[in-house]
């Protein structure tokens, strides 16, 4: 009973290495199977496999680094998911300090992987708030110059797509491609700075609805304008119709039709005259 008590911890204490040399690699990821010891020391296999992956934990050590999608939230504050305060602040062409906060969406080229950990030595959760954030900070900074504090708020998108640019360029060459950068908040200045933006916000509100009032006051005269034009555009036509209806009246009016309307008019009997001698007037009397 003892022999097979033995046998039995001894087979379980030959199965243990292997155990402990056995790693998975999921899908999505890539592998790296680095030699610890020997000549051969550093990179020696990527391979992009799922599955189970055997090796000396001994003398080798495995790294896996995914090929999907990551995002990197770099802030001051913790609720959008920095762990301190990783916000940028960078410096404009008129010598102030702006701060902004950022979303970086990214992934690693799989043929690049080696490349990276030859290069770094380091994991991707790692690289990401380290190397990675430094190219941002760099490219923030070079864009930024370029701007004053005032132009950089006024025209923000414009300098977050240069910057994205920047970003791209240089984290690609580095192995990394660019999914996305988001700017979270609103871009931080000094007060005096933002106090100047508003009142030259406010300023613009105020002429723009001085321009919509005379806009107004204009379309309403001319409202007017047309009203009376139109009145009198109304008059007008009824004078000339009635000047014309006139016209063609007194046009259709001659002797013959004024001699038959006498005979229309006309009773059959002569007129009476009544006389009051030689030289006295006469008057006729009608029936």
């Amino acid at each position: 009973m003892k022999s097979i008590q033995l046998k039995r911890l001894a087979a379980f204490a030959l199965l243990l290495p292997l155990l402990a040399s056995c790693a998975r690699i999921d899908a999505g990821h890539v592998g790296l199977v680095v030699n610890l010891y020997g000549s051969k020391r550093g990179v020696q296999d990527v391979a992009e496999v799922t599955g189970f992956v055997w090796y000396n934990p001994m003398t080798t050590r495995i790294y896996e680094f995914p090929t999907f999608v990551q995002n990197v939230v770099f802030t001051d504050g913790r609720n959008e998911g920095s762990t301190s305060q990783e916000g940028f602040r960078v410096t404009t062409k008129d010598g102030l300090s702006v701060a902004f906060d950022i979303s970086l969406n990214y992934r690693v080229d799989p043929g690049q992987v080696s490349k990276i950990f030859v290069k770094y030595r380091k994991p991707l959760h790692e690289l990401d708030r380290t190397i990675m954030r430094n190219f941002l900070r760099d490219a923030y900074n070079e864009v930024s110059g370029r701007y004053t504090a005032e132009q950089l708020y006024e025209n923000k998108n414009k300098f977050m797509e240069e910057a994205e640019k920047q970003i791209s360029n240089r984290l690609g060459r580095e192995g990394f491609i660019v999914e996305q950068v988001v700017l979270l908040n609103e871009l931080r200045l000094p007060k005096s700075v933002m106090a100047n933006i508003d009142a030259k916000i406010n300023a613009r509100q105020i002429a723009l609805k001085k321009e919509q009032e005379v806009a107004q006051e204009r379309a309403e005269a001319q409202k007017s304008i047309e009203q009376a034009k139109g009145a009198a555009e109304s008059i007008r036509i009824r004078a000339e119709a009635e000047a014309n209806a006139n016209r063609v009246v007194a046009e259709s009016i001659s002797p013959n039709l004024i001699e038959y309307e006498k005979v229309k008019k006309w009773d059959g009997k002569n007129p009476q005259y009544v006389g009051t001698g030689t030289g006295g007037a006469v008057f006729f009397k009608g029936q």
